[in-house]
């Protein structure tokens, strides 16, 4: 079952405050910075499928490009026209109340240069029909960003911050997990399966990278939110990104890929 819009509405507040952490911060630098390496310059048409409350959006317009927003929580749009409002960007802002499946219906003569849909496939029951149908709204050529939880860090997550190593060994072949601010099930992918559904979606990957591929398992919360201590991990994360092996065992994967026939 897909995970329904009341569990993002009831938690927008603690959303909000977990936004604001340094490692979260970082996640979205680090997504927008790899997004910008495989982007055309000038103006661009986006829409962010699945964009909640604009964090990722509101920094796209404020570079100067046209964002379209598509989410099913009225909770989590509000808060996106008040962050765009705040931000001085509302007039590059566009909100769309609806599911990221509901692509197809919304812009049926609408062709994006860029779909980002990030922190979203895990919740999506089909994702290759999705990623088809992201695929659709893009233009020939058009690039789609898609970030989600990597399977290969569930075992990691659990040895490391919460010391279990038995249950780290039982989960060493897990594909699912519990989003915990959520309290919703998720499934999870490498970069490499998704890569293969992108494939098949008509797509041909430009580039994949590791998203957290330290700051999840060093360290504490105290640690980390030390100002110059988390300087040099964001350094190291930004350096490791697109570093294989590293990147294999990030927290999240990011995969660039671009709709073939342009």
């Amino acid at each position: 079952m897909p995970t329904s819009a009341a569990v993002f509405d009831q938690s927008i507040e603690r959303w909000n405050a977990e936004q604001s952490l340094p490692w979260n911060a970082l996640k979205y630098r680090l997504a927008l910075a790899q997004l910008a390496r495989h982007m055309a310059p000038g103006a661009q048409r986006i829409l962010d499928a699945g964009g909640g409350n604009g964090q990722e959006a509101i920094s796209l317009a404020a570079q100067g490009h046209q964002v379209t927003i598509v989410d099913y929580s009225k909770e989590m749009l509000a808060d996106a026209e008040r962050r765009a409002a705040a931000a001085g960007v509302a007039e590059r802002v566009t909100l769309q109340f609806g599911s990221v499946r509901d692509v197809p219906r919304l812009f049926p003569e609408i062709q994006f240069d860029v779909v980002v849909c990030h922190n979203v496939v895990q919740y999506v029951d089909d994702v290759p029909a999705l990623l088809r149908e992201l695929t659709g709204a893009l233009k020939p050529g058009g690039l789609l960003s898609i970030l989600s939880i990597n399977r290969y860090s569930i075992p990691l997550r659990i040895a490391f911050p919460h010391g279990d190593l038995a249950e780290a060994l039982a989960q060493v072949d897990a594909r699912g997990a519990k989003a915990m601010l959520f309290d919703a099930p998720m499934n999870c992918y490498s970069a490499a399966e998704m890569v293969g559904m992108l494939g098949g979606a008509g797509c041909v990957s430009e580039g994949d990278y590791g998203i957290r591929c330290v700051c999840d398992y060093w360290g504490d919360n105290e640690l980390k939110s030390d100002p110059a201590i988390f300087k040099q991990l964001e350094a190291l994360e930004f350096a490791l990104a697109d570093r294989h092996p590293y990147k294999l065992l990030a927290r999240y994967f990011q995969v660039l890929a671009r709709r073939q026939g342009g």
